[in-house]
């Protein structure tokens, strides 16, 4: 079984690393992940992007050609707003109808809230209704924001249909 690589910003120099050995995890729905898009499709291996429904740019963005970090673009938009280092809806469909590619969810906030079960069930309830309204599906895998996995969290994402985890196991690309 193919060990799990956990991508944030995606840059050029990472197609030099052999990326078809690894199922490639994407987190964050960021710019990115769609400018490169058309290489990382051609990779002979499993994708799952992770999104966070509320931090997707409106289809009118200009997105930024700029490329900070993810901690950076977070920064960005929960200081600002502003989303345009992140994918816009008609981005993501497009992944989604990519052949071995996988939406996931991410939450629908991406703020901290792993240990108050109400915050927790509303955020899980309006991500699920994000994906039924934009792109009429119902993912059932889900990375933990902050690759913070706390048994409520799960037992909560379970009741709502997720049934495949992932955080802090993955290897992140730049221990590559």
């Amino acid at each position: 079984m193919k060990q799990i690589l956990m991508v944030h910003e995606m840059r050029e120099e990472f197609f030099d690393f052999p990326l078809e050995d690894y199922i490639l995890t994407f987190d964050d729905g960021l710019y990115s992940q769609y400018y490169f898009f058309k290489d990382i499709k051609k990779i002979n291996t499993d994708k799952i992007f992770f999104i966070s429904t509320e931090i997707v740019a409106d289809e009118d963005v200009q997105q930024s050609m700029d490329f900070p970090t993810c901690s950076e673009a977070h920064d960005e938009f929960f200081n600002t707003g502003e989303a345009d280092h992140y994918m816009k809806w008609s981005q993501i469909e497009i992944i989604h109808n990519t052949s071995n590619c996988i939406i996931g969810g991410h939450s629908h906030s991406h703020q901290r809230i792993s240990s108050e079960p109400k915050l927790l069930i509303s955020d899980t309830k309006r991500m699920k209704q994000s994906f039924k309204d934009n792109l009429k599906c119902e993912p059932d895998m889900f990375c933990f924001p902050y690759n913070a996995d706390t048994g409520i969290y799960r037992s909560i994402l379970s009741t709502y249909g997720f049934s495949k985890f992932y955080g802090d196991e993955r290897l992140d690309i730049y221990d590559l």
